[in-house]
């Protein structure tokens, strides 16, 4: 395990222990991740040649252009614009002895593109590396078995990547009973969400329309949380 990487996680996974309105650490992780490349693409790395030549080509996803627009910082990322249009325009004006052929192959790339992102490519890296921390350090650390179990719950994205790289990373005995850990806290917190939304749609028959809410006036939102995850701003 690498230390730039056991930080952050043992990090994340302390502040949703402490503070369960945060939710999934993993969905903590990743936005803290996403936090991170888009200032480092609007400062630094912005003037860095080779990061510079890879944000040409790839450009952006939808959400991540969005993401560097809402930064506030225009200038920069006019920059990064005025030469990933000139990209742009180099794949388009791509000279071939075909017109047709040529201009076939300069339509596949640009939808090749807009399929592409340089930011998410950085993030997924890193990502799944912290993923894999995350079941070595369970392994190897008794203190993170107790952070684990006192999480609120994981998305069911990050659940089953959580067990998919821990199947790859442990052996067969630890996969055994991280396994059993980890499907008892999700399967608590799948029970959990699913309580409060049978009393949320419960509420809707007038004969219990008099009942207390007792907090599931917010199932729906718990619900789609633990289905897509959680996308609150750090």
């Amino acid at each position: 395990m690498e230390q730039i990487y056991t930080i952050p996680v043992n990090e994340t996974f302390d502040e949703c222990r402490n503070d369960k309105s945060l939710g999934c650490p993993f969905c903590r992780l990743y936005k803290k991740l996403e936090a991170n490349e888009v200032n480092l693409i609007l400062g630094a790395s912005m003037m860095e040649p080779d990061v510079r030549q890879k944000t040409n080509e790839a450009g952006f996803c939808t959400d991540h252009w969005k993401k560097l627009l809402s930064a506030g910082k225009r200038l920069p990322l006019s920059l990064i614009i005025q030469s990933h249009l000139s990209e742009i325009d180099h794949m388009m004006k791509k000279p071939g002895l075909v017109p047709a052929i040529s201009g076939a192959d300069s339509a596949r790339q640009l939808g090749d593109m807009s399929c592409d992102c340089y930011i998410c490519r950085r993030i997924d890296a890193n990502f799944e590396r912290m993923v894999e921390t995350a079941a070595l350090l369970w392994e190897a650390d008794d203190s993170f078995k107790e952070k684990l179990d006192a999480q609120p719950g994981f998305c069911i994205a990050h659940f089953s990547r959580l067990v998919k790289e821990a199947k790859s990373e442990l052996k067969a005995k630890s996969f055994s009973e991280f396994y059993k850990a980890v499907y008892k806290k999700e399967s608590e917190y799948l029970d959990d969400v699913r309580d409060s939304i049978d009393a949320f749609a419960k509420k809707f028959d007038y004969r219990y329309a008099s009942e207390a809410w007792n907090g599931e006036e917010n199932a729906v939102e718990k619900a789609v949380e633990l289905i897509c995850g959680n996308d609150n701003p750090l």
